[in-house]
Formats: C-alpha cells, structure tokens, sequence
C-alpha cells in the first residue's frame, strides 16, 4: 500500500511528535506500547492528509488518525482504501470525545464498546492514601509487608539491573506455570522493551529485598496529566508485594501525574476483579467500528 512504512526503533521521533500534540488517553497510543507490542505485531504507519494513522496488519485494525483535520466521511473513505489491500480492515479506538462531538459517525460506522478493552484509569493520590473500607485490605497487606521486610528497598530500573528482571520475569512464568497466547506475547513485550530500554521514554522501580527482587513495575507517559504502568510483576510467596509494588509506583508518581493508567483486564475475570478492587476513577472506552455499506 502507497507510504505504508513498517514503524521501526527509528520512527521514535515521530510517534512522539505526533502523541505530544494530539496525546491520547488509551494505553494503545502510547510510545512504548507502540514499539514493545507493535514489534511483535508488525505495526505500520501511514502520513494521511498531515495526519499519522497507526496499522496493525495482523488483525487488519486501522487506529483512529492522531491528527485533526478530518471528517467522518473521510475517515470512511481511509477505511475503504486500507480494504483494497486488507479487505477485514476496520477503524478502532474512536475517542470518546470525537465521537460524542461528531455523531453524524454513525452515518458511515457501527461503533461498539468494546469492554475487554478498555483502559482502568485510576487517581495516583487515591493509590497512595488508600483511604476508605473498600480499600482498607490493601492498606492492611502493605503495613503487613513493611512490618515484614522493615529494610526493603525501592530501587530505579537502570542498565545494569535489566538482566536480573528478565531473569526474575522467567522465573516468575515458569513458577507459575504461566501459558496462553496473552502470556507469551506479553512476555516478548517485557523483553522488546528491556532491550530497547536506552531509547523508549521508559521508567521503573524495583522492590528489592536482601539484593533479591520482590516486585517491579515498569511505566511511561501517556498525557501530560496521566502516566501508563506496562508491566507489573511480583512474588506471590512474599505477602503484600503486589500492593506494595502499586503503592511504591503511586508513590514515586505522585508529584507528577494525577492519573495511573493501569490498562486492560482483556475480560480475564481475575484481571478484572483485582483492577476493579483498586477503585478506579473512570474506564477509558475502547470503541471499535464497523464500516457501513
């Protein structure tokens, strides 16, 4: 297809000119989502009328154009020109605002909401305080860590300490006899972006104990009032440090951001319980269309 170019490491700049002036609140638009998961999807982008339009070719998805000067007509027709060459091809992630500001969309799509997709945002100062009875448990297991492991420490992710996570992450999947397509992928994912940990506009922090990792979190920008938290893995023998690993990110967050993007649940019941049991502060819709005839 015409000025279709495969997104490489290359394409940074790019990507982030686009997000800085047109940012997004889903965790898709997002500089090191696009380069961690897109390498393994073979994510393309098209320049479209000043506008830069995000493809995945797999699941023939056309992401909402960051840009601005568009209608909905036009936006069928850039559909209609992807389907020349990838006939199951679709426009996804409308934002909520376009779409409520432009509801002659309906005239060219079917929108839907797509539930397993949507992003759980969360109030980073609600994340620290842990104020309230729905969040008392999570108050109750952090105290029981720290009382626990009075010395544990929080640490950068940095150069150096790259490998250690990865070997921690392994071990992570094979104690837990971690499998599935989601898994796997994400696996890569933590892998794309250790690798590329120089160059993506990356941050995390480890919770170390005695020089061995209990839990990590790894984040970046979304907005400038919203970060997005990628990845999060923990021990699960040492009680508390999966909410201990949440309260130290909200922590180290907290005078930067108001929001914590936590992403999606993928409508994985258990994901979707534990990220509802941190009260969030509101859903980033994920709607998904349909091109009409």
């Amino acid at each position: 297809m015409n000025g279709l170019q495969l997104i490489t490491e290359e394409h940074i700049p790019l990507l982030q000119d686009f997000l800085t002036r047109y940012p997004r609140r889903n965790c898709d638009f997002n500089v090191t989502n696009l380069l961690a998961w897109g390498t393994i999807y073979r994510n393309h982008y098209l320049l479209w009328q000043d506008n830069l339009v995000i493809f995945n070719p797999k699941y023939q998805n056309v992401c909402f154009p960051l840009g601005d000067n568009f209608t909905p007509a036009e936006l069928a027709n850039l559909v209609r020109l992807f389907k020349q060459e990838y006939p199951e091809a679709e426009l996804i992630i409308v934002p909520e605002e376009y779409y409520a500001q432009t509801p002659e969309l309906d005239n060219y799509f079917e929108v839907s909401d797509d539930r397993a997709w949507a992003d759980y945002v969360y109030e980073i100062d609600s994340l620290v305080k842990l104020s309230g009875k729905k969040l008392a448990k999570k108050k109750n297991l952090i105290s029981q860590f720290i009382r626990a492991y009075p010395d544990y420490q929080v640490l950068p992710v940095t150069n150096d300490k790259l490998d250690a996570l990865l070997r921690f992450t392994y071990k992570w999947k094979r104690e837990r006899s971690a499998e599935g397509i989601y898994l796997m992928t994400e696996l890569k994912a933590i892998e794309n972006t250790l690798a590329m940990w120089d160059i993506l506009p990356c941050e995390g922090i480890i919770i170390c104990l005695h020089d061995k990792i209990a839990a990590y979190s790894i984040f970046s920008p979304q907005t400038p009032d919203m970060a997005d938290e990628h990845f999060e893995k923990f021990d699960p023998d040492k009680k508390g440090s999966a909410q201990i690993v949440n309260w130290e990110t909200a922590r180290h967050l907290q005078n930067r951001y108001k929001y914590l993007n936590r992403e999606q649940d993928l409508g994985m019941e258990g994901l979707r319980q534990a990220k509802l049991s941190y009260q969030p502060a509101f859903l980033v819709k994920f709607l998904s269309t349909k091109l009409k005839a």
